[in-house]
């Protein structure tokens, strides 16, 4: 069994924390992108060591998380060319790309970027295009209003909202919850520099697509997965499938890992 291990590699000058195993030149790529809630560990932990017994897997910390530092201006765009940066490095010429939450969107924004770079396109609990509104904006990037996005930083990974995530609470242990509190801001952190940036042209990614939703997801419910999914369908991609787990909620791969898995290896073969 290839072993998940952590490794430091730099990018123009910037140290970069990627997660992965020994590559193998006859298994396929994965590229993991995490979400919000933590580091590439905390989102991708449950199923990543399954899924290297089939894939060359790797899973970078996006800037600010983990082991990875910060960009000077992340912008959807500076993250997407980071991303081919790091695909680059690690030597993954094409990989399947999956990602979880924010990390779905920026899979979707690199895939329909770099259509060459990704064979498949998994989105997990996310990928919608964020419409930013000016206040919204506004808010994220006034040193004035620092009081109010601190709030709101809290507010967003209070134990209600962060157990709104899971499809069983029971789930929120302190260690859980305490992780996700630390994390936030990380996330705060780069929020507030895409909010600086104007979003990526191109949106629509030409490569096959698959969606994974957790049924009982209350942070983005089932309703949005159909949404994105006849969005990208009237898109013309070459194909568009969508799995729903029923016991999970915002990361099915920490619920049901075994059902994700599955899902992965049946879709990227």
């Amino acid at each position: 069994m290839a072993e998940i291990r952590p490794e430091l590699v730099r990018i123009a000058a910037r140290q970069v924390r990627v997660w992965r195993n020994s590559s193998t030149k006859q298994a396929p790529n994965l590229l993991l992108l995490h979400g919000g809630f933590g580091d590439a560990n905390w989102h991708w932990h449950t199923v990543w060591q399954d899924l290297a017994d089939s894939y060359y897997v790797a899973a970078p910390d996006l800037p600010h998380f983990g082991g990875t530092v910060e960009l000077p201006n992340a912008s959807f765009a500076e993250l997407i060319e980071w991303l081919a940066r790091v695909q680059e490095l690690i030597g993954m010429t094409q990989a399947a790309v999956i990602g979880n939450s924010f990390g779905a969107t920026l899979a979707r924004l690199y895939a329909s970027a770099h259509p060459e770079r990704v064979t498949h396109l998994i989105l997990v609990d996310g990928g919608q295009i964020p419409r930013k509104s000016t206040f919204a904006q506004r808010i994220l990037r006034a040193p004035a209003l620092a009081s109010l996005t601190e709030w709101s930083r809290r507010q967003s990974v209070s134990e209600e909202e962060v157990q709104r995530a899971f499809a069983n609470p029971a789930l929120v242990t302190p260690d859980v919850l305490r992780a996700s509190q630390d994390a936030s801001h990380s996330f705060a952190a780069l929020r507030r520099q895409i909010a600086a940036g104007a979003m990526p042209q191109q949106q629509t990614p030409r490569v096959p697509t698959l969606l994974i939703w957790g049924e009982q997801d209350r942070l983005a419910n089932k309703q949005r997965a159909f949404e994105i999914a006849s969005e990208l369908d009237s898109a013309e991609l070459p194909e568009i499938q969508l799995a729903i787990i029923r016991k999970a909620g915002h990361m099915p791969q920490l619920e049901d890992p075994a059902s994700f898995v599955k899902i992965v290896r049946e879709f990227v073969t």
